[in-house]
């Protein structure tokens, strides 16, 4: 399992060191295994496309404790977010798509995009909390084959009406499992001093 440690960094950083990772999820009968080939960083209040600004919940659970999954729901789908942020900051990673390693269950889209995703790995509320590295849990992140450099492209965050100025959108560039459109455009850039960054 990735360590407890690797979340506790800029969200950034931990986006894009999960490029290239294998998310788990174990059910009694089966193991779904994928490799994370898109991910999205957000910030706390102050970031004008995070939940926190909206919903004092999810701003808590965003300086909570990280490793966790955050689960919640969003036009009638669930997505699936991992807390990471520094000591005394703020944030988390929205896994936005992956690409099957075992086979999906009958039925399940392909986990391109963060809701499709939660569906094919069935995700849902019940693993909100889930410490997701720890070998027990039913749904873990494992160390993977890093992207090298030249592999990764950014971009700004998808569905957002307001971005900040830096890119937070991170995928394998070459990847088919990889959300469209490939450079959304929010309609406004809001440039903050991240004290995180």
């Amino acid at each position: 399992m990735l360590p407890r440690s690797f979340y506790e960094d800029d969200p950034a950083r931990v986006a894009l060191g999960l490029l290239g990772a294998v998310l788990a999820r174990r059910l009694e009968s089966l193991s779904l295994r994928c490799r994370v080939t898109e991910v999205e960083a957000y910030y706390g209040p102050e970031d004008p496309a995070s939940r926190a600004r909206r919903w004092g919940g999810i701003r808590a659970r965003l300086s909570g404790s990280v490793g966790e999954a955050l689960v919640y729901g969003m036009h009638r789908q669930w997505l699936l977010n991992i807390v990471a942020h520094p000591p005394g900051g703020s944030g988390a990673v929205l896994i936005r798509a992956c690409e099957p390693l075992t086979q999906l269950p009958p039925g399940a889209p392909e986990p391109v995009g963060p809701g499709r995703l939660a569906r094919a790995l069935m995700i849902d509320k019940s693993l909100d909390k889930v410490k997701v590295y720890l070998e027990t849990s039913p749904l873990v992140i494992e160390p993977g084959k890093p992207l090298e450099p030249g592999k990764v492209a950014s971009s700004h965050r998808i569905g957002v009406k307001e971005d900040l100025e830096v890119h937070l959108r991170f995928y394998a560039k070459d990847s088919r499992y990889v959300s469209r459109p490939f450079y959304p455009k929010p309609k406004r850039i809001v440039r903050v001093s991240r004290k995180n960054q």
